[in-house]
């Protein structure tokens, strides 16, 4: 069966930067020329000379806020920089990765962005299946008669007051069947609190525990209480559409990940399963293994020539490819370097193995 062509859903312009613990730490990193292409199974990000591409399952975040660093960079190539966003991915077998974009200019920044970011999250959010109870509590009463229901993300159209005109929009919403008529719940709209719960839901044969949104809102002069259940990334994607897409960032703020603390963490202690660990010492040469080894012992860079028995150059070319496999930093031009995590975690697993 011949698999159909991609089909081309939005396209945003401007400039990108990658961001993962190792471009962190690279002096050379910089905010260059970016075109995002989304299609309705794929998303491209062409920087010119690299390009990346990457399945929509492998999109794990949107709209993560930008380490430090990143940001401070930005400041030496972009007019301005408080219209971006951000698309986090993880391919097979790689590092979790951050993309982050902004226009090039601020004229339309936000709306630029903003229109681009509406796309990625119909098309990342639509159709998937949820659970509500909708409207269970009203008032501070429960209603007996609300019990959980299978439904839908929508986009459902809605007029929206934009200054003095009114507009149509498509706005996130829940669909359900009740008694066999289509209803649509206007769940993010009013939101007056946003919070992480755990309730006891039918999945299947079976009664499990999960965790839920709560969702509280203004309805009629009071407060109304509705539950979703949704997959865990599904749920942070719905976090990420009201924290960048309505006006209630402030109510799931508590409920999002701090990205440059997770660089931290990972940078830090940095989790390697043995299998990974051989891939990456399969790709190694022995002269290259050997390196590794004397370094991890305490041996000097400059102490390796004589030891191998190799010429001066013949080792710097060899410390050159292990600094751009990620396993070596320089510390000085002169080829004097040292471990980085990764490169101490896959010489420790040599050590130890071989």
């Amino acid at each position: 069966m011949t698999k159909s062509k991609s089909k081309a859903i939005a396209r945003f312009e401007g400039k990108g930067i990658i961001v993962n613990p190792y471009t962190l730490k690279d002096p050379f990193t910089k905010w260059n020329k970016l075109q995002i292409m989304l299609f309705n199974d794929k998303i491209e990000f062409n920087f010119g000379n690299k390009k990346i591409e990457a399945n929509l399952e492998y999109i794990e975040d949107i709209g993560a806020e930008l380490p430090r660093r990143a940001m401070e960079i930005a400041k030496a190539s972009l007019e301005d920089i408080s219209h971006y966003s951000s698309i986090t991915i993880r391919l097979p077998d790689s590092d979790r990765t951050i993309i982050g974009f902004a226009p090039e200019t601020s004229l339309y920044g936000k709306t630029l962005v903003n229109s681009f970011l509406k796309k990625l999250f119909y098309i990342l959010l639509s159709k998937k299946e949820v659970k509500v109870q909708y409207g269970i509590i009203k008032g501070g009463s429960f209603d007996t008669s609300v019990s959980w229901e299978d439904g839908f993300l929508v986009f459902a159209q809605k007029p929206i007051k934009k200054g003095v005109s009114v507009v149509n929009e498509q706005v996130l919403a829940v669909a359900v069947t009740s008694g066999g008529k289509p209803k649509v719940y206007d769940l993010f709209n009013n939101i007056e609190s946003v919070d992480r719960v755990s309730k006891t839901i039918t999945m299947g044969e079976k009664e499990d525990e999960v965790e839920v949104l709560e969702i509280k809102q203004i309805k009629g002069g009071e407060t109304m209480t509705s539950y979703i259940y949704l997959p865990q990334k599904e749920r942070l994607f719905v976090l990420r559409y009201i924290a960048t897409l309505t006006k209630y960032s402030n109510s799931v703020k508590k409920l999002l990940p701090k990205t440059e603390d997770e660089l931290e963490s990972q940078l830090a202690s940095e989790s390697w399963s043995g299998d990974r660990i051989k891939s990456e010492i399969e790709q190694l040469e022995p002269e290259e293994q050997e390196i590794l080894t004397a370094l991890y012992t305490g041996i000097s860079s400059l102490e390796l020539p004589p030891m191998m028995g190799l010429e001066v150059d013949e080792v710097e070319k060899i410390l050159e490819k292990l600094i751009d496999k990620g396993l070596l930093d320089l510390v000085r031009i002169r080829k004097e370097t040292e471990l980085t995590e990764k490169g101490r975690a896959i010489t420790n697993y040599i050590i130890s193995n071989f």
